[in-house]
């Protein structure tokens, strides 16, 4: 007789791992509503031994599935018969504590032959007390079970989406499974769903689009999202966790809204690269990548490079700063200044104040500096490496305003330390700015300062104070 606590079944765990699979449970019984779950267990069995030729050793180790000393029918007949005797309550357990599900119910040993990540039963040492491997209910191991059709793989890796929005880890659980049965649909499953998507970075920003789409105005205030991206392969099981923070989440969700999106995109699309396509060069106004040959030139559009690599959501994913490629982008185009103040307030933690005075000095910058005398104010801007010179830079401006006889201070001696140059403040963050706000003013006046940028360093060098 099956026993089963269907609470347990689809509570949401905070395991990426569990929980997934619960999701994908979910969908395949919303698909096939008369089925038992005996029957959706032997129904994904079939997809892993027969299309997909048991490959699912990234995920389960050593399980009856991998094993290939078994045949197919070998290996269907041994899943049955554990899940079976496992449902029946036939296996040998303890009572206790879930360590994933928290509720005290009859517990059963699992190695990485039925879980990710967990160590392997052989090596008892690895367990609390001892024990024979990871203790779990029946509904953690279930839910197990059903994880291959609730993840990509990515780079060679197996990727799984969550957030702590459960929404979220729900849309993307469930779209796997939906895109892994479609393919089933059509015979041309043969293993984990591969993803489109060219690097970590690239997968995360395009799920986030879906997301998006699903959301109404006020939704997604407090969202995260993580991406794990593990192998539980061989003697090196590993997992790299990334996770885009909620002012990360709620800063890509304003780059969307309709004010933003179209100069955004086409910011972000100018930074995708692809090793097939080393020559590629971005144009902006049609918004495609051209590779130029002999014959004929080659076009891809967006709905084929917005897969590839990206350096600005690869940075955003990691937590680095973008700033210098605004600034780079700044030279020749016009990056909104209201989305940049948002970038800065809410991401680099800039202060309101800090950004305020640097656009009044840029105001005065260009009010008081002849056209050649930009040249050289960008120049030594560009040029400057080091926060003493930075500082000399603007302290010569002050000088130059107080010298024309001002009433007011263009900066004061609080503005200086407080908002210019606090301990807590980059000088490369205060540089770039004043650089970008530079250009951004430029542009408005529909003037061009030609200075050759090759003479600077296109150094990609973390942001220090």
């Amino acid at each position: 007789m099956q026993k089963i606590d269907w609470d347990e079944m689809f509570k949401y765990t905070g395991d990426p791992f569990v929980d997934a699979g619960g999701f994908v449970l979910q969908e395949l019984m919303e698909c096939y509503p008369d089925a038992d779950i005996m029957t959706l267990i032997m129904m994904v069995t079939d997809i892993y031994v027969k299309l997909w030729d048991a490959k699912i050793n990234t995920l389960f180790l050593n399980s009856k599935i991998t094993q290939p000393a078994f045949k197919s029918e070998r290996k269907k007949e041994e899943v049955r018969r554990y899940f079976e005797s496992l449902l029946d309550e036939t296996l040998s357990y303890r009572i206790g504590c879930c360590r994933i599900m928290g509720n005290n119910t009859k517990l059963f040993p699992v190695g990485r032959d039925l879980s990710v990540l967990t160590g392997s039963g052989t090596f008892v040492n690895f367990h609390h007390a001892f024990q024979e491997g990871i203790m779990l209910s029946k509904e953690a191991i279930i839910r197990y079970y059903f994880l291959p059709l609730g993840c990509e793989l990515l780079q060679g890796k197996i990727a799984v989406i969550c957030s702590n929005n459960p929404k979220i880890s729900e849309w993307y659980a469930r779209d796997c499974c939906s895109r892994v049965l479609a393919e089933v649909g059509q015979n041309v499953s043969t293993g984990v769903l591969k993803s489109s998507a060219h690097s970590l970075g690239t997968a995360v920003f395009r799920y986030l689009d879906s997301v998006l789409a699903r959301y109404t105005e006020d939704n997604g205030m407090g969202d995260s999202v993580a991406l794990y991206h593990l192998t539980n392969f061989g003697a090196s099981p590993e997992v790299q966790i990334y996770t885009l923070p909620f002012q990360a989440f709620r800063f890509y969700q304003r780059t969307q809204s309709s004010r933003f999106r179209e100069r955004w995109n086409i910011f972000v699309a100018s930074h995708y690269f692809n090793s097939d396509y080393k020559k590629a060069k971005y144009d902006d106004e049609k918004n495609v990548f051209c590779v130029e040959n002999k014959k004929d030139n080659i076009y891809i559009d967006e709905e084929k490079f917005k897969y590839w690599r990206n350096a600005i959501y690869d940075k955003l994913l990691k937590g680095a700063s973008i700033l210098g490629d605004i600034r780079k982008w700044s030279v020749h185009h016009f990056f909104d200044v209201d989305l940049l103040n948002l970038y800065l307030v809410n991401l680099q933690n800039m202060k309101r104040e800090t950004i305020a005075k640097l656009d009044e000095i840029s105001n005065y910058i260009l009010e008081s500096t002849s056209e050649s005398g930009m040249k050289k104010v960008i120049t030594t801007l560009s040029g400057t490496k080091s926060a003493y010179v930075l500082r000399r830079f603007i302290i010569g401006t002050i000088r130059k305003y107080y010298n024309e006889g001002h009433d007011q201070p263009l900066v004061t001696v609080e503005e200086y330390v407080d908002y210019l140059f606090p301990d807590s403040s980059s000088w490369m963050e205060i540089r770039d700015v004043l650089l970008i706000s530079i250009y951004q003013k430029l542009h408005e006046r529909n003037l061009h300062i030609e200075v050759d940028m090759d003479d600077f360093d296109d150094e990609q060098i973390e942001y220090e104070s």
